[in-house]
């Protein structure tokens, strides 16, 4: 290969992938944490940008699965922080064709609710609403009466039985949104753990506050 062709080689590289347009990835936005009684209670907004390939897949009607994880500790000088509690929020958005209506499901607890919106846009920003979200604390058991099934349960709560929350101590609230590929149609699973297009995920983002 000549030589002046060599060189030109990174240079084309570097503009393709410029060229190339940005990706959608999950962002925290975001997070108004506070506690409240026994719990942790939760505003804020995730932004959940889709690919092409899996906006063109849930349009096709390909139910995807938000997996929104949750950690709360108490800051301590010169030793480790002190885990709280961790919980793990599951949300759903699909596609029905017959009424052209993208649907939302949201379920907290041992409570369930279900919205309709027009646009793909609407569902979406409605799935990564954060609206006084409360996550019970351990010894805080007022919100989790009655028993739930995997597919209605919206908060899988890890019961370690961490120490509860201390009055006049500063806390961090770290949260992370991401697509669960385990919760696609077992046929579309290989292809989406192969594709950067089907790895959204967000990271952990830090948010300190004080009671």
């Amino acid at each position: 290969m000549p030589a002046c062709l060599k060189n030109r080689l990174p240079a084309a590289a570097l503009l393709l992938l410029f060229a190339l347009p940005a990706a959608a990835d999950f962002k925290v936005v975001d997070v108004q944490p506070r506690l409240d009684g026994g719990a942790l209670l939760l505003n804020g907004n995730i932004d959940l940008t889709l690919s092409s390939k899996v906006e063109e897949a849930l349009s096709k009607g390909i139910q995807l699965e938000v997996v929104i994880d949750v950690r709360l500790y108490r800051l301590r000088w010169f030793v480790w922080h002190q885990g709280i509690g961790s919980w793990t929020l599951r949300r759903r958005i699909g596609y029905h064709a017959l009424s052209g209506q993208y649907l939302v499901g949201v379920s907290e607890t041992n409570a369930e609710t279900k919205e309709s919106h027009s646009s793909a846009q609407e569902a979406l920003k409605a799935l990564g609403a954060l609206n006084d979200v409360r996550l019970p604390l351990a010894g805080d058991d007022s919100r989790h009466g009655g028993g739930t099934t995997s597919e209605t349960k919206e908060v899988e709560r890890r019961r370690e039985q961490p120490p509860r929350a201390a009055p006049g101590s500063d806390y961090s609230v770290e949260v992370r949104a991401s697509l669960d590929i385990e919760a696609l149609p077992s046929p579309l699973r290989p292809v989406a753990y192969t594709s950067l297009a089907w790895r959204l995920n967000s990271g952990w983002s830090t948010w300190k506050f004080a009671p």
